[in-house]
């Protein structure tokens, strides 16, 4: 069994598609994330440039948010921003008036703690209306046990701080706007000829009748399957930090999520956590849509055809189109679920006997069952082909 894994491994990384998509993909994922890197308001400056400055600009704000400190950032923003537009009046008159790297850092910063004023507005007001919504229900109704939880958690929460966590920020942005496509689209290539392919070339006959059995054949293409996601995990997960790393630095690692750019979510978590659990989410969904495109490959006839099922169901459910079955199908989809996305949604419980449960602690362990539903008709589907 051994042999026929390492032998099943060999076969799927002996493929050039997979290092050319590899390589090509994060050639573009450099490229755009360099581009995101550049200083907003047209300042001709990259994060990378000023990365000391913008961290010994933060320095001097980082802490509670008190009023006092939101007052003077505030204060010192209109300043710059004054500053900023004189400086494009003198560059159209070609006098070149430029901005110092400490005042382009000191801007950004300002303009990171303005957005965290709005984050904590938000929480503020969301945390007061379900106050009231509580308030307002049946003490024995679900909305009431369901309003309850989510007051709960959101007390947990601490927003009422800053940090330049700008590299965590894209770090987990990351893992939404690129990750789930790396891994995916490498996945369709590796993967949606496993089965079909054998029989394309008649190899079948040979493979499903061997000493080892169709069992064990099955079980060694899973875990190839398996070693495959690892590594592509591995790989995005190494380029994802240490380029961020390299464009923002490591600081803000222990800011909440409500502060990484997700205000309405309800879950008491530090970057550092949610990074964790969009990692494990990715291993889980990911071998899912393994167990799926396996089970698609074993019944079709045809490469093309193996590949065309496994891709729309993939990608068609990101496509933002106005359309309520294909926002149910986004919100159920394995790229959803792949990025983690309903930690840093909005609350969301469901009923289970009158107890509200978490969306997550109901879903994922589902997505198991579907895997281990796959996984068992893939073997179901060997198991019974015909050897001409």
């Amino acid at each position: 069994m051994k042999q026929l894994v390492k032998f099943e491994i060999y076969k799927l990384f002996r493929q050039k598609g997979i290092y050319t998509w590899m390589i090509l993909m994060f050639l573009f994922f450099s490229l755009a994330m360099t581009m995101e890197a550049r200083i907003p308001n047209n300042l001709d400056t990259s994060a990378i440039e000023i990365k000391e400055e913008l961290q010994t600009a933060a320095k001097k704000w980082e802490g509670k948010l008190t009023g006092k400190k939101i007052e003077e950032a505030s204060n010192l923003s209109q300043s710059l921003e004054a500053r900023v537009q004189q400086k494009f009046a003198d560059n159209y008159k070609g006098d070149g008036n430029e901005l110092t790297s400490e005042e382009v850092a000191e801007y950004f910063i300002l303009s990171r703690i303005s957005l965290a004023r709005y984050n904590l507005q938000v929480f503020q007001t969301n945390l007061k209306d379900l106050d009231n919504r509580v308030n307002s229900v049946n003490r024995d109704s679900f909305a009431y046990k369901k309003g309850l939880l989510e007051q709960e958690m959101l007390e947990k929460v601490n927003v009422e701080t800053f940090t330049y966590n700008e590299g965590p920020k894209k770090t987990i942005d990351f893992v939404s706007n690129y990750a789930v496509y790396f891994t995916g689209i490498i996945m369709l290539v590796g993967l949606t000829s496993t089965f079909v392919n054998e029989t394309r070339t008649s190899m079948d006959q040979l493979i499903y009748s061997s000493r080892y059995g169709r069992k064990q054949i099955v079980t060694a293409k899973i875990m190839a399957g398996m070693a495959l996601i690892v590594v592509l995990t591995i790989s995005w997960v190494t380029f994802d930090v240490l380029m961020n790393l390299y464009l923002y630095g490591n600081n803000g690692w222990n800011s909440s999520i409500q502060l990484l750019g997700h205000p309405h979510s309800p879950y008491n978590l530090t970057g550092l956590e949610y990074f964790g659990i969009q990692i494990g989410a990715h291993l889980i969904a990911a071998i899912a849509f393994m167990a799926f495109i396996l089970t698609v490959s074993a019944l079709s006839k045809s490469i093309l055809a193996s590949f065309l099922i496994s891709t729309l169901v993939f990608i068609l459910p990101s496509i933002f189109l106005h359309s309520h079955i294909l926002e149910f199908a986004r919100k159920y989809s394995f790229i959803s679920f792949m990025e983690a996305f309903e930690f840093r949604s909005p609350f969301h419980a469901i009923n289970v006997f009158g107890v509200p449960v978490l969306d997550p602690y109901i879903h994922y362990p589902l997505l198991v069952l579907i895997t281990a539903f796959f996984m068992f008709v893939t073997y179901q589907i060997i198991r019974r082909k015909q050897v001409q």
